[in-house]
C-alpha cells in the first residue's frame, strides 16, 4: 500500500469518524461497519491490475447504465418523496448507482483516449457522459450529474483535448441543462428553490421581498440548511469545542451533505484545515501517480483524483453557501454506504496504480 495514500485514506477516515460522534452519535455503530467494508474495498480493489479494470471498462460502464436504468424503475428515494429514485433498498443497506458511475466512467474515458488518441472524433465519450449524467438527473439527482459533468470536463481538458474536441461537450452540457430547465426544474420546485435560496443569501437579500408569499415562505425554509450551516461554521472557533459539545443550532444532513460543518465545530478551524490538509495530500500523490503513468493508466489515476478530492471541495462549498446546495457527500468521510464504498474502491485503485509505477517512498 502507499504510504502516502493510506495516511491521507486514515485521516479522512479519523475525520469521519469525529464528524458522526459529534452529529450523530447513534450513528456510530453502523458508520464503522460501513467504514469497515469500505476499507475492505480499498484492500481488494488494490489486488486488481489496474490495466484489467481498463480491458473491462466498457463492460463496467455498460452494467452502470443498466443499474441506472433499472433504479428510475424500482428504486427509492428519501421518505415522502415518492418520485424521487435514487438508490436500491437490499435489506439494511442502499446502493446508490450513481457513485459507482463516477468511478466507471472515469474508466471508460481512461479506455477511450488510451485507444484513440485525444484528437479523434469524441461521439463516444460524448454519448457515454451525456447518458450517464442525464440518467442521474433524472432520478432527480442534479448534484451528482453536475458532478460527473464537471469530472468529465476535467479530465479531457487536463489530457490535452483539442478545443474542436471540447466544443461538442459544451454543446453536450447546453442540452442537457435545456432539458432538465424544461422538464425537471418545473417538475421538482426544491431545485429551484435551492438556487433561488442561493441568491438570496450571496447575491441580493431583498428578492425575498418582491416574490408571492407562498413562494418567499418556499425559499426561506430552502435557506435553513445553508444558513445553519454557516452559523455553526462560524461558531466554531480556532480550536473548536470536541466531539461531547451541542451544535449550536439544528443542522439537517449533519451526517452526510453537511458533515464538513460538524467536523469544523468539534475540531475548529484548524481542524477544518487539517482535513483539507489530508485531501490536498490525495491530490498531490494523485497527479504524482498520474503524471508518472502513462496511457489509460495516467488517465484512470487522474480521474479518480479528480473525483476523490473535485468532490470534497464542491461539498465543502456547498457547506459555506458558496454554491446552491447540491445534497453531494464528502469523499471517504460523509455517512452512506454506496458512498463510502465507492471512495474506498477508487483509493483501492490508486494503491494498485502507485504500485506500478517508480515513486519515491516517505521515509519516517
Amino acid at each position: 500500500m502507499d504510504r502516502i495514500l493510506i495516511l491521507a485514506q486514515l485521516l479522512l477516515m479519523g475525520f469521519s469518524v469525529l464528524g458522526i460522534a459529534a452529529g450523530a452519535p447513534a450513528l456510530m455503530e453502523r458508520h464503522l461497519l460501513t467504514l469497515g467494508i469500505a476499507f475492505a474495498g480499498t484492500l481488494a480493489a488494490a489486488l486488481v491490475p489496474p490495466r484489467w479494470i481498463i480491458a473491462q471498462a466498457r463492460w463496467l460502464y455498460a452494467l452502470g447504465l443498466v443499474a441506472l436504468v433499472a433504479v428510475l424503475v424500482v428504486g427509492r428515494g428519501p421518505a415522502g418523496q415518492e418520485e424521487v429514485r435514487r438508490w436500491f433498498q437490499l435489506g439494511a443497506f442502499s446502493l446508490q448507482p450513481s457513485e459507482f458511475m463516477k468511478i466507471a466512467l472515469v474508466a471508460y474515458l481512461a479506455s477511450f483516449f488510451s485507444r484513440r488518441g485525444t484528437d479523434y472524433p469524441i461521439i463516444g465519450p460524448v454519448v457515454a457522459i451525456g447518458l450517464a449524467a442525464g440518467l442521474v438527473a433524472i432520478e432527480p439527482d442534479l448534484g451528482t450529474a453536475l458532478f460527473l459533468l464537471f469530472l468529465a470536463a476535467f479530465i479531457l481538458i487536463v489530457i490535452g483535448v483539442p478545443f474542436r474536441r471540447l466544443i461538442a461537450i459544451g454543446l453536450l452540457v447546453t442540452l442537457i441543462v435545456a432539458s432538465i430547465h424544461g422538464v425537471f426544474l418545473n417538475k421538482f420546485e426544491y431545485i429551484t428553490d435551492r438556487v433561488d435560496a442561493w441568491r438570496v443569501m450571496n447575491l441580493d437579500p431583498t428578492l425575498l421581498e418582491r416574490w408571492e408569499p407562498d413562494r418567499a415562505e418556499r425559499i426561506r425554509n430552502a435557506i435553513y440548511q445553508p444558513e445553519r450551516a454557516r452559523l455553526v461554521l462560524r461558531a466554531a472557533g480556532p480550536l473548536g469545542h470536541g466531539p461531547s459539545a451541542e451544535l449550536p443550532t439544528n443542522l439537517p444532513e449533519r451526517q452526510n451533505d453537511m458533515i464538513f460543518a460538524v467536523i469544523t465545530y468539534a475540531g475548529g478551524w484548524i481542524g477544518a484545515g487539517m482535513l483539507l490538509l489530508a485531501y490536498g495530500l490525495v491530490f498531490a500523490r494523485g497527479m504524482q501517480i498520474a503524471t508518472r503513468s502513462t496511457g489509460a493508466l495516467s488517465v484512470m489515476a487522474l480521474g479518480l483524483t479528480g473525483y476523490l478530492t473535485g468532490q470534497a471541495l464542491m461539498n465543502v462549498a456547498v457547506t459555506m453557501a458558496i454554491v446552491p446546495v447540491t445534497g453531494i457527500s464528502m469523499p471517504m468521510v460523509s455517512a452512506g454506504g454506496s458512498g463510502l464504498l465507492a471512495a474506498g474502491l477508487a483509493f483501492g485503485v490508486l494503491h494498485a496504480s502507485a504500485r506500478r509505477i517508480d515513486l519515491p517512498e516517505v521515509r519516517a
